[in-house]
């Protein structure tokens, strides 16, 4: 076989995937329609399925796969009888129909170890023989089932278009859903969801850059009228001189001859910006439909994730020994496929646990009242401009609170103190943490305690929220919230320590400046009481290990309230950027394992903006501690307790000024010399410095000229108390920019007090 014979069988196989997907799919879906629903007729019901199996032989047999063909031909004779009333399918024929699809699947899949012998006998024993008489249709006892009751109708093989690695089958662009398909490689795909990202991303960089023109513009108007003030200023003096001055003649011409050159660069920047914000209204216009057009192409029905379904629950059920029936609404409901892949794991793990946990045997089920038939639904709807809401619910057993907080406790997730604390919600949201399950035993199904914690952990990731509300006895419902597409998400922009980051706005509860008598201590811990609630808070620098001792730090004052599912907490930051849309980029392979940062946000099209994870810093918060930071570490702002940096060499004088100072309610800092207190002003906040001057390695006048000479210290206040009372000395304190010069040998702690407090205000 040459090279181009080579290439097009290859092309052929590709192509034979993807139509095989979609037969075995029409399949499974008319089977399983059949089997869960005795009333209907199987002579009827049994075409769709009879001619997916008859097109998917016909298929391989195009393509060689001799196996693929040999099997379907005698399920398809199966099908056949079916069609002619010669026999009917009971529970026996349906299973070793699954396992016929079973194997198939793993053919299809590359698998070469399958042994097709076996299955073709039994094919062979279910075909009744030729003289067999037409038998009338019975309906089978109900068996242990998995049943679904959307669709109602068994799909046509023609109209299954399930997601497949390699490629999607998605609607043409359109409102609706209905009308023809076609298939778009995947590649092909990431490079529209790429384009998207890209034209959204350029939309946002245009504003911006179209709101720096406004500013320069603004600048430029206040140059000109600046000039035009000097310009009359200077005319001013030439009339005082009452003569010629080439000098100032000079200057004039030169302002008048500048001011005309501001005014014309001035016109044509208005002109420019008009005609700048005309062009970017009427691109943002069509680049917000061509974006909406791109997602309704790379947007694909729910119907994709759920159609393996019905057949997971059917084989779980029955290897359980239960009864399930299975109900899904809202299938046709459409979502970005990464969104999908994200949520694919959680929701199989979610559907896996409510069989084997929620839903109880049959005997347990008759026993307590209930029917034996379980029942599960997952509801799907489009709750929002951007948002689709997943209920999965079931009548089984529930989740008893009490339990729940007693296997936590065995497995040393909390303690009994820490449970005492807890709501009956908030033991229900105990089966999240990593390591709980109730299972006594590991099986196939579940009981490694890691399903419902990966469920969080990938939730969170697509940018959902997951919760569960239980009756125990009675049900269990877990909630799924998650965007509709990943390209864009609404964040609030926030700095700590001079540097911006992204919290997503679904998980801002409020921005407030609290008072500081809303901050106090429980424990030696720092909280904020609001709403007659004890909230834990901590310094977003703190938490992000970034260094501290900026100017700002003691002015930070913002609290962002954060609220995820099962906890709530406050962020304090130095300053609040506003809300806005941005475009999240992924940060890679390479960095996809970075604590707290979820993403990327472009700014102006050269700021890069880390992207924070909320649930990453809530659980640094409970790791640390179950309050929140400890009050020394809060800026003044909110403490409400100044610091102060006493400078002594003497111990028993640091000491006496320290004693002092906190029994007036002040938070003091001390150190041995100038050279000690400089080095460590760079990175400790204080309010006030007190010093002595004669002090070795750098006195108390060095010190304060240090201060004054360093940017960010230079407005620091400078008290000096020392044993120098010439006037020489005094006169030099205050050069070197001193604020108050103390005598000790004069030395009152109510003067020193009363200079404190002129200064920067009582200790609280």
């Amino acid at each position: 076989m040459d090279l181009q014979d080579e290439e097009f069988l290859a092309r052929l196989l590709a192509t034979f995937g993807e139509e095989a997907a979609d037969h075995v799919q029409a399949i499974i879906a008319g089977i399983l329609v059949i089997e869960q629903d005795p009333s209907r007729s199987q002579q009827s019901e049994i075409e769709p399925v009879y001619r997916a199996t008859h097109s998917l032989k016909g298929a391989a047999h195009a393509v060689g796969l001799k196996d693929i063909e040999t099997i379907c031909q005698h399920l398809e004779s199966v099908f056949s009888s079916v069609r002619k009333g010669e026999m009917i399918l009971t529970q026996s024929e349906f299973d070793l129909i699954h396992d016929v699809i079973t194997t198939l699947e793993l053919l299809l899949a590359g698998d070469k170890t399958v042994k097709i012998t076996p299955l073709i006998q039994k094919l062979k024993k279910a075909v009744p023989s030729p003289h067999t008489s037409p038998v009338r249709e019975v309906p089978p006892a109900p068996p242990q089932k998995a049943s679904i009751r959307e669709p109602a109708t068994p799909p046509d093989a023609s109209h299954s278009e399930p997601v497949t690695p390699e490629l999607l089958s998605v609607s043409s662009p359109g409102k609706g859903t209905a009308g023809p398909k076609i298939r778009i490689s995947e590649e092909r795909l990431t490079s529209l969801y790429e384009t998207a990202d890209d034209l959204l991303s350029y939309r946002m960089s245009a504003g911006s850059h179209l709101s720096e023109l406004k500013s320069i513009s603004r600048s430029v108007q206040t140059w000109r009228w600046s000039l035009s003030r000097v310009e009359g200023d200077i005319a001013n003096l030439k009339r005082q001189f009452q003569g010629t001055n080439d000098f100032l003649d000079r200057l004039l011409h030169f302002i008048d001859t500048t001011r005309d050159i501001i005014g014309s660069c001035e016109t044509k920047l208005d002109s420019t910006i008009r005609a700048m914000t005309q062009d970017h209204s009427e691109m943002d216009s069509a680049i917000t439909q061509l974006i909406e057009s791109i997602r309704e192409v790379v947007l694909v029905p729910f119907s994709s994730l759920t159609d393996a379904y019905p057949r997971m629950v059917r084989d779980i059920a029955r290897e359980q020994g239960k009864k399930v029936s299975l109900r899904i609404t809202g299938s046709d409901i459409e979502i970005d496929r990464r969104i999908l892949d994200g949520i694919r794991d959680p929701m199989i793990h979610l559907i896996r646990n409510a069989v084997d946990h929620g839903i109880e045997p049959e005997e347990i089920r008759l026993r307590d009242g209930k029917p034996a038939e379980g029942n599960l639904s997952i509801e799907i709807v489009h709750n929002r401009a951007n948002q689709i809401s997943i209920t999965i619910s079931d009548d089984g057993k529930g989740i008893d609170p009490q339990t729940a907080v007693s296997v936590a406790i065995s497995k040393g997730l909390l303690d009994e103190e820490e449970a005492q604390a807890l709501t009956d919600r908030e033991k229900e949201r105990l089966i999240f943490q990593s390591g709980f399950t109730t299972s006594s035993h590991v099986s196939t199904v579940s009981g490694r305690g890691l399903g419902l914690a990966i469920v969080q952990e990938k939730i969170n990731q697509v940018g959902g929220i997951v919760d569960v509300e239980s009756i125990p006895g009675k049900s269990t419902r877990f909630f799924l919230t998650v965007p509709i597409t990943l390209a864009t998400f609404r964040g609030i922009l926030v700095y700590a320590e001079n540097r911006p980051f992204f919290l997503p706005l679904t998980d801002v509860e409020r921005v407030m400046i609290p008072d500081a008598s809303e901050i106090t201590t429980i424990e030696g811990r720092t909280v904020l009481y609001l709403e007659n609630q004890a909230i834990p808070v901590v310094l977003l620098s703190s938490v992000l290990g970034l260094s501290s001792g900026s100017p700002q730090s003691e002015d930070a004052r913002s609290v962002v309230l954060l609220r995820t599912p099962n906890r709530r907490f406050g962020l304090i930051v130095n300053q609040i950027g506003g809300a806005q849309e941005i475009v999240v980029r992924d940060l890679g392979p390479q960095l996809k394992d970075i604590r707290f940062v979820s993403g990327v946000a472009i700014l102006s099209n050269t700021l890069i903006v880390p992207v924070l994870q909320v649930e990453d810093i809530a659980e640094e918060m409970q790791g640390k501690t179950r309050i929140g930071i400890s009050e020394r570490e809060l800026p003044s702002s909110l403490s409400g307790r100044r610091k102060i940096m006493v400078v002594e060499d003497s111990i028993t004088s640091r000491m006496l000024l320290k004693n002092i100072l906190e029994g007036a309610g002040y938070d003091v800092e001390t150190a041995v010399d100038g050279l000690d207190a400089f080095t460590r002003l760079k990175t400790l906040p204080v309010d006030i410095v007190v010093s002595d001057v004669d002090m070795p390695r750098m006195n108390g006048f060095a010190l304060t000229e240090k201060i004054r000479s360093e940017k960010k210290l230079s407005d620091l206040p400078v008290i000096l108390v020392t044993s120098l009372d010439s006037r020489e000395d005094r006169e030099h304190g205050i050069t070197v920019g001193a604020n108050a010069y103390i005598i000790k040998s004069s030395f009152d702690q109510g003067n020193l007090l009363e200079v404190i407090t002129r200064l920067i205000g009582a200790g609280r």
